[in-house]
């Protein structure tokens, strides 16, 4: 296994304390800074909406610096972005760390999804870059196993432990190879051509729906089980988050060894397929076991899918492109996470239930797998 490979899959693992460092100890910094739930969700989405924002221009300025540059800048923007909250205790340097923080995660997580692009072995590239989100599912519950008596040192090890990770990794890049320059390779693919693929466009859709749906069951299923079982609150049935997450990343991991042996195209669309299955059972049968059942199904067929995705867009564009293809896909996948989660949200305020959000996500993950059988169908993806 080779330099990049390891490097990858210790990168997963770091994003997943890195991201989730703060919900372990969510009470005890409330009580740090004294605010209330509104202002410490401030300090939560800070760092994921800038990491959402970055995707793009991230593919970009990977595919200009090169790999090995854009993971030592990832690396240090994520190594002082996680220190500085440690040297105040208030919201502010907080919020502002964690979006220096989410620059760093925007590029070196394009730049390490082109990375392994580049570095699998060929035909296996989706199955790594399976491995490296699975890893990153696997890190968030490092966080809530390890941060809680880390923080009982000290708040400040909170942010410091992230950093110090960051730092360890950031040693490690010097060793990194870049691809080699091909002789003669076409000038980069201007951004409007991107934007003209149908491809990138049905690609990105497939993982709006699919991590969309996993992001919106994985931020509610708490509330979720709730609304299914009378009298008991989100608190008490919080242990399904975690769950949730387990099976996501076990979901992913199991997804890459799944493409070894079965066309990426056709996990993409029966997954898909799976998916608005599942979301309109949900919307129809509210009973909390069967709830649970599905959700966790959810989280299993949405990231089954992940590797499978990345592999039909590392091969939808030239390498020299790769970071910028990357990029809009997972910008699209981004901005469908938000989208549902507040749709999800408005539904639950303005009706009462969540069914609807189901009843919604389910038709439309039925239109984009017509539109991707027709464009992506079984074969090689287009280059347009």
């Amino acid at each position: 296994m080779n330099i990049e490979i390891v490097f990858a899959l210790l990168s997963g693992l770091n994003y997943g304390v890195i991201i989730m460092n703060i919900p372990p100890v969510l009470g005890e910094l409330m009580d740090l800074y004294g605010v209330s739930y509104t202002r410490i969700s401030i300090l939560m989405g800070a760092l994921l909406w800038v990491h959402a924002a970055m995707q793009i221009p991230a593919g970009l300025i990977v595919d200009r610096l090169g790999v090995r540059r854009t993971q030592a800048l990832s690396f240090a923007c994520m190594a002082v972005g996680c220190a500085l909250p440690a040297f105040a205790p208030t919201l502010a340097w907080g919020i502002g760390g964690r979006m220096i923080t989410g620059v760093g995660t925007g590029l070196g997580w394009l730049a390490t999804l082109k990375m392994l692009a580049l570095a699998a072995p060929a035909g296996r590239a989706g199955a790594y870059q399976a491995f490296f989100g699975g890893l990153f599912s696997l890190g968030s519950i490092l966080a809530f196993l390890f941060i809680p008596p880390i923080a009982r040192v000290g708040w400040q090890w909170v942010y410091w432990t992230p950093a110090i990770l960051c730092l360890l990794q950031l040693i490690m890049v010097p060793a990194l190879r870049p691809a080699p320059s091909a002789a003669g390779r076409p000038p980069f693919l201007p951004f409007r051509r991107i934007l003209g693929m149908r491809a990138a466009w049905l690609i990105g859709l497939y993982h709006a729906i699919s991590y969309g749906a996993m992001m919106s069951l994985g931020n509610w299923i708490p509330s979720l089980l709730a609304e299914a079982s009378p009298g008991r609150s989100a608190a008490q049935l919080a242990w399904g988050g975690a769950l949730f997450m387990l099976v996501s990343g076990l979901g992913r991991i199991s997804g890459g060894f799944v493409i070894f042996r079965v066309s990426p195209y056709l996990i993409a669309h029966g997954s898909l397929l799976a998916l608005a299955v599942i979301l309109a059972g949900l919307a129809l049968i509210p009973q909390a076991g069967t709830v649970l059942a599905l959700a966790l199904l959810g989280a299993w067929f949405g990231s089954f899918v992940f590797g499978s995705i990345f592999q039909l867009a590392s091969r939808s564009g030239p390498p020299e492109s790769l970071g910028a293809v990357l990029g809009f896909v997972n910008f699209l996948a981004n901005f469908g996470a938000v989208l549902f989660t507040l749709t999800f949200g408005w539904f639950k305020d303005a009706f009462g239930s969540f069914a609807w959000g189901y009843a919604l996500i389910s038709p439309l993950a039925v239109l984009v797998l017509i539109a991707g059988l027709r464009v992506l169908g079984r074969g090689e993806a287009s280059r347009e």
